[in-house]
């Protein structure tokens, strides 16, 4: 079955050369029968990030080893692992548009979460507790993105600026990595009428497998990432969920649930409550790989 993942943060752990073991490889996600895997180039965390930080994450995505997706996507999708490049943080470009499209010239940019954990010149994120929507450089980022055909990624973003979004976006909001804020109470999880708004525009949801997203207690199962798409699923979500892992970016992974090689026991979990194949298909991947189309410039 193919699998797709909408988020993980190997090329940060690469480029920052941490010495911490790597879950996202070409072998784990052979293993998971991964067709697709979103790679997110990830500004960091500390001050000094900006568009300095993009010459070593290309180095690391070369060394990755996965072919990376450039031009339209076919409608069947690959068997073999590829990539697809993704950008966590819109503090990367530092404001410049020109460096969005210089970034996408070079590796064809799908996605772009507006903002992370800090205000940028974009937006506000949705830990910092601001009211405010987007800025208007995040509003002129969004017309360059419908133009280019990138995704906006709001799973970081603001309340207000996630609404921006779903009024101003030319193409349907993504949440590559949220989980069910009325499951778990982690401000970075979606609310009821957020994720309605996503499948109401044929958006697209990743759920995240950080422990503190799925469960209050901050320990979780895969039997709590199956409780999140149930969840979904009852909003009318069936061709907007789908997997948005965070793997190398979350410090711990629900119990039996460490990389990409064990998606196929999410799939068992969903098929034992009782999924048919056409839905396993469309969380497995196909969603997210349908959004991607979406993507496609032809």
């Amino acid at each position: 079955m193919f699998v797709a993942d909408a988020h993980c943060d190997a090329l940060y752990r690469m480029a920052a050369e941490t010495g911490q073991e790597r879950f996202v490889t070409m072998e784990t996600l052979r293993a998971g029968g991964v067709g697709v895997q979103a790679l997110a180039m990830f500004a960091g965390t500390d001050e000094n990030r900006g568009f300095h930080r993009v010459g070593p994450m290309l180095e690391a995505l070369r060394a990755f080893g996965a072919p990376v997706l450039t031009g339209d996507l076919p409608e069947t999708p690959p068997r073999e692992p590829h990539a697809v490049v993704t950008v966590e943080g819109g503090e990367l470009f530092e404001g410049s548009v020109d460096r969005l499209r210089e970034l996408d010239g070079t590796v064809r940019v799908r996605m772009l979460g507006l903002t992370w954990n800090f205000e940028n010149e974009l937006g506000y994120p949705a830990l910092g507790g601001a009211k405010e929507g987007l800025k208007a450089r995040g509003r002129a980022f969004l017309r360059e993105m419908g133009r280019l055909r990138i995704l906006a990624d709001v799973s970081h973003l603001n309340e207000a600026g996630f609404w921006d979004v779903c009024e101003y976006s030319l193409l349907p909001p993504v949440a590559s990595h949220s989980d069910c804020r009325w499951l778990c109470g982690a401000k970075r999880n979606l609310t009821r009428e957020q994720a309605r708004a996503i499948i109401e525009r044929g958006g697209f949801i990743g759920i995240n497998f950080c422990p503190e997203f799925l469960h209050e207690s901050g320990a979780a199962t895969i039997d709590d990432v199956v409780r999140h798409i149930d969840a979904l699923m009852e909003l009318g979500g069936e061709n907007c969920v789908g997997f948005g892992s965070d793997f190398d970016g979350i410090s711990s992974a629900p119990e039996g649930l460490s990389s990409p090689a064990d998606f196929p026991r999410v799939l068992e979990a969903l098929a034992r409550r009782g999924y048919g194949q056409d839905q396993l298909e469309k969380i497995a991947g196909r969603n997210l790989y349908r959004l991607l189309r979406r993507t496609n410039r032809a």
